[in-house]
């Protein structure tokens, strides 16, 4: 019961504060929902064919991981297999990170950019409250704005097979 009424408190004080009780003229506050912003916009196809491939090349860099493990001796290539194994899904996280942060700081652009034509006091996601009157939802009016927007996941990952012998420039760099 205790953790509803603090709730409830921190909910009232935030709802104060952001009327601004002691002004005239309040500001309106507005409401989108980013996974139908993502998805009416488009910017989740990016993000699914971008994540698609790059979990295609992570795929090959298994597959070159493991014809290179073939010849090591059996006890060296389970653990490098392993190692192998967990760099790439490290790497196949820290992508997967990457990329949703780049769609999502593309709405919050567009949600900075509507909040300021339009004179709002914020814009807030319609997971931060309990309810709210379907006008203050922006959702579309966002999806609209993002529809032809075309997102930069920056360079896929490279994947290689490490040599264990160093080369001539890493050799002259070690010295």
């Amino acid at each position: 019961m205790k953790p509803k009424i603090s709730v409830l408190a921190l909910s009232l004080a935030i709802i104060t504060l952001l009327a601004g009780c002691d002004r005239q003229e309040t500001r309106p506050v507005k409401f989108i929902k980013p996974d139908k912003v993502m998805q009416d916009s488009g910017l989740a196809d990016q993000l699914k064919t971008r994540l698609q491939t790059v979990d295609q090349q992570l795929r090959q860099g298994l597959k070159m991981a493991q014809e290179n493990g073939a010849r090591l001796p059996e006890e060296k290539r389970r653990s490098a297999l392993l190692a192998d194994r967990q760099l790439l899904d490290l790497e196949w996280q820290h992508e997967q990170r990457q990329a949703n942060g780049v769609a999502l700081k593309a709405i919050a652009e567009a949600a900075g950019k509507y909040r300021e034509q339009h004179q709002l006091l914020a814009i807030l996601p319609a997971q931060a409250v309990l309810a709210f009157a379907p006008e203050a939802d922006i959702s579309e009016a966002l999806a609209k704005e993002l529809k032809g927007k075309t997102l930069d996941f920056g360079a896929l990952p490279k994947i290689g097979v490490k040599s264990e012998e160093p080369t001539a420039a890493e050799a002259s760099t070690q010295k």
